[in-house]
Parts: structure tokens; sequence; C-alpha cells
């Protein structure tokens, strides 16, 4: 590593450090930066024009005023007899006062001048080729001695020909003075400008990110394992107190997402475990001691129905999982819903015939179409039939279809033991299972999976039901035509 380089590292690394450094890249910086630099250009940009107006305002005074003042001596000297009489020099003594005033003939030789307007012969040249081309009046400026002098030249015409040309001049040091000073002040109000800004904005930026700062820090304390914390919105206004809010509703929703997971691994914890400790329980039995033939076949029957209960169990939470996390991805097609209706009343009815009790199936209309999943619609209808038949120990379960107002009406009725009450509202929850149901088999989830369907696909399921007498599930599907 040369010298070079030990000396520039640490100035490299200091550079990185600093352009890296957390505050650069903050909002607060980025609004304050571009905030300052905005304002400070505006300010930039109106004295710039300030400044050429006034610039361009003495100048036009003071270009009148030349101009009025060689008037007034051409217009002298052309009234007169003699162009070169000494009526000029005594107009110009008396009101020309600090003008530098010059009378050249036609051949550039200079005949009257006051306040030694010294012209080197360059100029004079010049201003006498300009005046044969071009016999008008013009204005330029030139350095003469250090000064800077303005000056108008005119020609000379008597008797319709061109005798000279008359020079009048003045200097424009005062001018350039105040400019200057213009300038400078024009930079330290600048300066004083940029100051102000930045102390200005830094406080309304200040005042105006705190609560944003507030609302971050508050979020990095609420963890996974505390969700019940809230921001505070109580000192917050306007756009604040709406993120706030929505961050809020957000905290919600993620309370209710964790609680339910909770509760679902726990239900299925539980769901598992009986089933597996009553397997456990019998083959402990079997390998304990020598039983009849009788009991073997017993164990085996209790060992393969707690399988089975662990299988349904499980195919029921792989088919919600599936609903939830693959909705987007599900198949939905235009669905005949009579169809699928009558393919349902034809299990159900073979079911109920073991039970000794009666499906009935009414439809009333034809085309009865929705837009959904086919395969997930049917199942959802079968569960909440598999319910009514599971829950009805006599009497009847009818289901009845038709269509009012754009609506598909499915209405499943039975004349089971009902459903409490209190249980109503947790019936579609994973796992629920309400207090009357005795030991009645079941895991709880295919109601919720019901529920899943019939609202992905647009519609809603609401249940009645009297404790001994009947359950009325009714199922509402927008109608696709």
């Amino acid at each position: 590593m040369n010298i070079r380089t030990k000396l520039l590292k640490p100035l490299e690394d200091l550079v990185i450090k600093f352009k890296h450094n957390f505050i650069f890249h903050s909002l607060k910086f980025r609004f304050l930066f571009w905030n300052v630099l905005i304002s400070f250009v505006s300010i930039l940009i109106l004295l710039t024009i300030f400044f050429i107006t006034v610039r361009y305002t003495l100048y036009s005074q003071f270009d009148s005023n030349l101009t009025y003042n060689a008037h007034e001596i051409s217009s002298v000297l052309d009234h007169s007899n003699n162009p070169y009489s000494s009526s000029f020099l005594h107009f110009n003594n008396k009101n020309l006062i600090g003008y530098f005033t010059v009378v050249l003939n036609r051949n550039g030789s200079v005949i009257e001048e006051s306040n030694k307007l010294k012209l080197n012969r360059s100029t004079i040249t010049q201003i006498l080729k300009s005046v044969e081309t071009n016999p008008s009046m013009s204005i330029f400026t030139k350095d003469i001695s250090g000064t800077y002098i303005r000056m108008i030249y005119m020609p000379i015409i008597h008797n319709s020909s061109l005798e000279g040309v008359l020079i009048v001049g003045n200097s424009i040091e005062l001018i350039k003075e105040t400019l200057n000073e213009l300038l400078i002040l024009m930079i330290f109000i600048a300066i004083f400008f940029l100051f102000v800004s930045f102390i200005v904005i830094f406080y309304f930026v200040h005042r105006l990110t705190d609560p944003l700062e507030e609302i971050t820090s508050q979020i990095i304390s609420i963890t996974g394992f505390d969700l019940k914390q809230r921001l505070h919105i109580e000192d917050l206004n306007d756009e604040f107190r709406v993120l706030a809010v929505e961050f809020n509703k957000l905290f919600d929703r993620l309370e209710h997402t964790f609680d339910r997971e909770r509760i679902f691994i726990n239900d299925v914890a539980h769901e598992i475990k009986t089933p597996l400790s009553v397997i456990s329980g019998e083959s402990e039995l079997t390998l304990s001691k020598e039983l009849e033939a009788d009991e073997y076949k017993r164990i085996i029957h209790t060992i393969l129905k707690e399988s089975r209960r662990i299988e349904s169990v499980l195919n029921d939470i792989l088919s919600i999982a599936r609903l939830e996390y693959t909705n987007r991805n599900v198949k939905s097609e235009k669905i005949g819903l009579k169809e699928v209706c009558l393919d349902i009343a034809e299990d159900m009815k073979a079911i109920s015939i073991s039970k000794s009790l009666e499906f009935n199936f009414i439809s009333k209309g034809t085309h009865f179409h929705v837009f959904g999943n086919k395969e997930n619609i049917k199942k959802a209808i079968s569960n909440i039939c598999m319910n009514s038949l599971q829950y009805t120990d006599k009497g009847n379960i009818t289901m009845k279809l038709y269509r009012k107002a754009g609506k598909i009406y499915i209405i499943i009725e039975d004349s089971g033991i009902g459903i409490a009450k209190e249980d109503i509202p947790n019936i579609f929850d994973r796992f629920y299972r309400g207090k009357n149901i005795g030991r009645k088999e079941g895991s709880g989830i295919g109601l919720s999976f019901s529920k899943s369907v019939i609202e992905s696909s647009g519609g809603s399921i609401n249940v009645e039901s009297t404790i001994g007498k009947r359950t009325i599930f009714t199922v509402i599907l927008p109608e696709f035509k």
C-alpha cells in the first residue's frame, strides 16, 4: 500500500460512512433538503429578476437622459448659421454639467469638446464609419482611462448634408457602484433567507414527522407475543390519525388471526389426541395379556374406527387449508345448481333410509345457475345436509331450491335436536361443537368449510333453530346469467 493510498483510505471510509448514514436517507432529511433547496432557488430567481429589472431601469433612465441632452444640443447646432458656433459651448456649460460632449467634423477632427473626453483615433474612426453607413443615433459604452463612459453619437446635419458628429457621454460608475452594492445586499439577503428558511422548515418538518416517529416507535414495540397493544391516537390529527386507526385495524385482524391459529392448533391437538389415546390404550391392552379372538376383533375395530376419525379430521383440515390458501387458483365456472342438488339428494336419501329418516328435495323452477367451483359448492351443501341427518333421530329433512330477486335460495330444514341459542353464533367456527350434541361424532369442521365456500362464491349462510323441534339453514347465492 503506497503513501497516497494510506492517506486517501481514511477519507474514502469517511465519505462512504457519510453517504450511507441513515439520516441522509431518512424522510425528514429529504423533505427538509428539498424544501430548503426549492425555497432557496425560488428566492434566487426572484432576486435575479429584481436585479435585472433594477439594472434595466437604471440604464433605461440613463439612456433617456443621454438621448434627451443629445437632442437638445443637436437642436442648437442645427438652428445655428454655423454648426460650430460658441452657442454650443455656452449651452453646454450651462445645462450639461458633468456630461462629456465632443463635436467632430466630417474628417474626424475634434472641433469642440467639454470635460476633456479623450477619444482615441480608433474609436473616432469606428464612429465615423458607423455614421456613414447608417446616419442615425446609437448608444455604446467605452472604457476610457479606467472609467466606463456611456456615450451617444448623432450625425450633425446642416443644409441637408452631413457636417460632422455630435458625441455626448457620461460616466456610469455610479450605476455600477449602485448595482454592485445591490448585488452584495442581495447575496446577504439570500444567505439570510437560506438560514431563516432552514430554521422555519426544520421546525415544521420536525412537527410534521414527530407523529410518524411516534407511530413507528409504537409499532416497533408491538411484537407477536403481545398483539393486544394499540397505537395511541388521542394526540394525532389529520392523516396521521387515519394512518394510526388503519394500523390498529390491521393489528385487530392480526390478533384475531393469531388467536384463531392458536385455537386451531389446540383444537387439532385435542381432536387428534383423543383417538390417539384410545389407539394407544387398546394397543397396550393387546400387548399386556392374551385375549379372546372376539376381544382382538373389538380392539382392531376400535383402532380402525379411531384411525378413520383421525383421517377424517386431517382431510377436513386439508380441505380448509386448500380453500383458504389456494382460493385464488380454484377453477370457477358456471354451475347448474339444480343438478348439483339432485346429486346431493340422491346421496342423502341413501343415508337417510339407513336411519329410518325421510329426505325430500323440492325445486321451484329451472336453470338455477351460479358461479363458483362445482366440487367445493357440492361439498359445502352436502356438509349441511349431513349435519342435519346426523342430528335428526326421527322425522324428515327437506331441501328446497328456489329463485327470488336475482338470488338463489337453498333451504335445508330438519326436525332434529336443534341448536341452542348461545351456540348459533359459533357453529361456523372450526372445531366448535354445541353443548347439546351428546356423544354424536363429528370434527366440527364441516360447517366452517361450508361457510368459507359459500362466502367465497359471493353468497351468505344463516341458521334459525328451536331446541327439540327444528333447524333451518338458509344458503343464498347470487344468480349467474
